[in-house]
């Protein structure tokens, strides 16, 4: 039974929530861990074609790593830690599935690069961001390495060395947020972007994130080679078939994820 995790689901979403409130759910080794069952489990599901997180919070996504988790660690503990971090939102970043961050209050440090692994993310407008920790003289590792391909370099700059805030607004303009919305439109807002993402092949889907992967991880005439010969893949499938038939009757198309 997960300890700081809830899992639902919820036809073909499945909702991983955050759940140390009482910490604004701060990022330990057993929420690392757990975070990866539930995407392992996840993958093997084939009933389940989104994923979204959210948190039991009132007041944040997640405020970043548990200070008590690492504050006593040796150098090499260390290090480990910043591989388990990288091993879980690597795991978001791969997972076949897309993933929805729903966000509400504080997204901070580890918490800010959890959700900038998740395919897409939607903030309410009392939402902030940010990358405290160098304010406490410890710079910002692992994930946070994405954060020039999604804000750009200087942008990434201002966040990583200022440790200042920004508001949902201003993530927004920068490219960090997919939405904005009020507290009270977070909840229809989100599972509207993931039962839209359930009607689509979760095989085209699957590709599509790992076609994506290769762009940010390789070069460029390697990641366009990748895609071609990926995509061939693709074409022997039942869902491909049934996307251009339905293209061509003029209807929607009914995906089997076959």
């Amino acid at each position: 039974m997960p300890e700081t995790i809830q899992i639902s689901s919820h036809g073909p979403v499945l909702r991983i929530t955050l759940n140390r409130p009482k910490v604004l759910n701060a990022i330990n080794g057993r929420m690392l861990v757990e975070i990866r069952e539930a995407l392992a489990q996840a993958t093997a599901n084939r009933n389940v074609r989104v994923l979204l997180f959210d948190s039991a919070c009132p007041k944040a996504f997640s405020s970043g790593i548990d200070v008590a988790y690492v504050k006593d660690l040796k150098a090499f503990e260390v290090r480990e830690v910043g591989r388990e971090l990288h091993r879980t939102f690597l795991a978001i970043r791969t997972t076949e599935k897309p993933v929805v961050a729903a966000i509400d209050g504080l997204c901070l440090g580890a918490g800010l690069e959890l959700a900038v692994s998740c395919d897409f993310m939607v903030a309410t407008n009392r939402s902030s961001f940010g990358l405290p920790n160098i304010n406490r003289g410890i710079p910002a590792i692992v994930e946070a390495a994405i954060l020039p391909m999604a804000i750009g370099i200087q942008k990434a700059r201002e966040m990583a060395l200022t440790g200042e805030f920004w508001d949902a607004g201003k993530a927004e303009r920068f490219g960090l947020l997919h939405a904005v919305v009020p507290p009270s439109e977070l909840e229809n807002t989100v599972q509207g972007l993931c039962q839209k993402l359930a009607k689509n092949s979760p095989l085209a889907m699957a590709t599509q994130k790992e076609i994506i992967h290769k762009w940010m991880t390789t070069d460029l005439e390697a990641a366009i080679d990748f895609s071609i010969n990926t995509v061939v893949l693709n074409f022997m499938t039942r869902d491909q078939k049934e996307g251009m038939q339905s293209f061509l009757e003029k209807r929607r198309p009914d995906f089997s994820g076959e």
